[in-house]
């Protein structure tokens, strides 16, 4: 199978949405300047990037070779963050609306913890998919993620409301849109 640019569009899309709620309480958090915020939007980008290709390319390598399987290992996946998400919406689990990052420890660690959920998805999408076909996905996820990251500090620093619950669904949707369109491709 080959992951379309537009699939690619929609990966980068969806992992984006969580930095931008992400910067947002950092910038209402801890009141950082415009360029630590850039600093802080290009380290979380490259750390989402890495983490969806280390996942991919950790599952490719237990790619089980039969592509029905793993064309359902991919959706199931996908599908199970979906719900996670939703599930946290429902049990009205509320996102951080403020984050202090101190200094570059910190801000390195809340890097790893947003990427996790893209280094899960980028494990499902390993089983289906080359890891050379990731390139198109890690560049629009970098570029974007550092967009939807510096809009999100702007947000922040004008202690804007972000419709958490709103972008969350958005996500979980676009995940759930992808599984279907990859079960059945």
């Amino acid at each position: 199978m080959e992951l379309s640019v537009l699939d690619s569009i929609v990966l980068a899309i969806a992992f984006s949405l969580n930095l931008f709620i992400t910067s947002s309480a950092v910038a209402k958090g801890s009141n950082i300047r415009y360029t630590k915020g850039i600093l802080q939007s290009i380290i979380l980008a490259i750390f989402q990037c890495l983490f969806l290709f280390t996942g991919a390319w950790l599952s490719s390598l237990f790619n089980m070779g039969e592509i029905t399987y793993d064309r359902t290992i991919t959706s199931g996946v996908m599908i199970i963050m979906a719900i996670k998400i939703f599930v946290n919406i429902i049990k009205n689990h509320r996102t951080k609306d403020l984050i202090t990052i101190t200094n570059l420890q910190s801000m390195l660690f809340l890097s790893i913890a947003t990427a996790m959920n893209t280094f899960i998805i980028g494990i499902a999408l390993g089983f289906s998919y080359d890891t050379t076909q990731f390139s198109i996905t890690m560049i629009l996820t970098l570029i974007l993620g550092i967009i939807f990251s510096i809009i999100g500090i702007f947000f922040g620093r004008q202690k804007m409301k972000i419709p958490t619950r709103l972008i969350l669904s958005i996500e979980a949707v676009l995940l759930i849109e992808l599984a279907i369109k990859m079960y059945f491709q």
